[in-house]
């Protein structure tokens, strides 16, 4: 009888005793059993570590790896160093898995003949929940296909979590440790290099929660500066793989203006920023969002980011301010 293959799951942990127990809970309760189950403390300064010493205690199959802290980046990074595992998937600490994830997850792998699935999954905000790319269809995109939708930010697809990778799709390639924000996405493109394509599996499998104080949503003096590293980071990197590919470009251009209107709700209509409305306009004036401005399109967005791309790109900014006043507003509720 043929062994079933090992699933590495890999889990970076930072200040979030809150949610910890339920995340590990819902890995080791999983339906498939043949688990590796990798708990990367990264320098945590409350109770994870002693947590996650507490847990390997309990199940043979869970293995803890204490380091300084380095961001999750590098978190994910030594527990890819350390994965025996045939496949690899990553769960945040704070969210959680249905208990046939990894179950559910291989057979559609083995099904398909695929070597990276991605799933479904529920977003949740305090008590409500909101079930994305979850209608139960399944699709196959080839590499490029797949490439621009990662591109589409709406699509869900760049994070690193809701997937499952065969390990060998992950040869010469680790996060980015000089980002914050955006490593999901590089990583995910990078990786496409070695896909023949991926299969969208729309079970809602993964439970993600939203959280006010992540670094999307946290105001900080250096938010702008952050967003902008990893914009030019992804500009290198396909201009360098994609320089002569203008569909990938004008996606590219898309991705950035996503990420712009994130930077002026979250950063320049935070509640903390005492120059809101020069700031907005600032941002909109500097050279990686003013070309992108310049060459996006209305593609793959929603009919709100729709209005408010119009707004940027005509250079209505009161009327920009005003829809990241409302959005704001939304968000703190």
């Amino acid at each position: 009888m043929k062994k079933e293959p090992l699933i590495s799951v890999i889990v970076p942990i930072y200040n979030v005793d809150k949610y910890l127990d339920k995340c590990v809970e819902s890995i080791v309760n999983q339906t498939y059993k043949n688990l590796e189950i990798i708990l990367v403390d990264d320098g945590s300064p409350d109770k994870s570590p002693k947590m996650c010493d507490d847990w390997a205690k309990k199940d043979n199959r869970i293995k803890v790896i204490h380091k300084k802290n380095g961001g999750v980046c590098t978190a994910r990074n030594e527990g890819l160093d350390k994965a025996k595992g045939e496949w690899i998937s990553f769960v945040d600490a704070d969210d959680y898995i249905e208990p046939t994830y990894a179950e559910d997850m291989l057979n559609k792998a083995v099904e398909t003949s695929s070597k990276y699935v991605c799933c479904g999954y529920n977003k949740i905000y305090q008590n409500n929940v909101e079930s994305i790319n979850a209608d139960g269809t399944e699709k196959t995109l080839d590499r490029k296909e797949y490439l621009i939708s990662l591109l589409n930010v709406q699509t869900s697809y760049g994070f690193v979590h809701m997937k499952l990778i065969q390990k060998d799709v992950l040869r010469g390639i680790r996060f980015n440790e000089s980002l914050v924000v955006g490593e999901d996405a590089l990583f995910n493109i990078e990786l496409t290099k070695n896909l023949d394509k991926a299969v969208i599996y729309n079970k809602p499998l993964y439970n993600y929660r939203i959280n006010l104080d992540s670094v999307v949503r946290r105001y900080d003096d250096n938010y702008v500066n952050k967003y902008t590293v990893s914009m030019e980071t992804m500009t290198k990197y396909i201009n360098s793989n994609y320089k002569n590919d203008e569909t990938v470009k004008l996606n590219l251009s898309n991705y950035i203006v996503y990420h712009l209107m994130l930077i002026c709700v979250n950063y320049c209509y935070n509640p903390k920023n005492n120059n809101k409305y020069a700031s907005l306009k600032e941002v909109c004036k500097m050279g990686i969002y003013k070309n992108a401005i310049k060459n996006s399109n209305y593609d793959n967005l929603s009919l709100s980011r729709k209005v408010t791309l119009f707004t940027i790109k005509s250079k209505l900014y009161f009327l920009t301010a005003l829809i990241c006043k409302i959005r704001q507003s939304q968000i703190r509720k």
